[in-house]
């Protein structure tokens, strides 16, 4: 009688490991597509916010108190991440910067021999972008939007803006007139975000 309650109780074991490989199997097939389309849509994520020039925009990012995912930010939403783009305005290079803007950002880092052929280099247009926004930042009491706002439509506007109470509340702006600068602030700062976390810990 015991020998047969033994022997009746290896086929349930080997019933239980079934089981557990056919729990196992199934929970392959239910986290490997789930997991496949995270890494996928990661990986499309890291295609388009492109990092490039990490070791220039950490260098010149430090030299001019800038958060580096900032301005890895503002290279994507002003270029794409192209050091030859050309804005139908003629602004250039990867942080899009206007030939007299860079005359004048020129003359203030004591740069000789300006020309706007030099905009073209990723390293000088980093330079002299991270220059400029760290300017506005500090033109503008460390408000990002503010600073953003700025560098897309000019300073001029936005201390206009600043000035009217249609637009800002107690030195604070809460309406952008410009749709293109009102889109370009929220893309920047999205994009900021989206470095931040795809490329923590690269650009500290």
């Amino acid at each position: 009688m015991t020998e047969k309650r033994k022997k009746g109780r290896r086929p349930g074991k080997k019933g239980g490991i079934k089981s557990a490989v056919k729990i196992l199997l199934a929970a392959v097939l239910l986290t490997g597509p789930t997991l496949f389309a995270c890494l996928a849509g990661r990986y499309m994520e890291w295609k388009e916010y492109r990092l490039d020039y990490p070791g220039e925009i950490l260098e010149y990012a430090h030299a001019f108190s800038l958060d580096p995912y900032l301005v890895a930010a503002v290279i994507h939403c002003e270029s794409g991440n192209r050091s030859d783009a050309i804005s139908p305005k003629g602004a250039v290079g990867l942080m899009q910067i206007m030939p007299d803007t860079g005359a004048w950002i020129a003359e203030k880092l004591g740069m000789d021999a300006y020309s706007p052929d030099m905009l073209t280099d990723p390293a000088v247009n980093i330079r002299m972008g991270c220059w400029y926004l760290g300017y506005l930042l500090e033109r503008f009491g460390g408000a990002l939007p503010h600073a953003l706002a700025a560098y897309n439509a000019g300073q001029g506007n936005v201390d206009k803006w600043l000035a009217d109470g249609a637009y800002s509340q107690e030195g604070v702006l809460v309406k952008i007139p410009f749709p293109e600068t009102e889109n370009y602030v929220k893309k920047v700062e999205r994009a900021y975000e989206k470095y931040k976390e795809l490329y923590q810990g690269q650009l500290d």
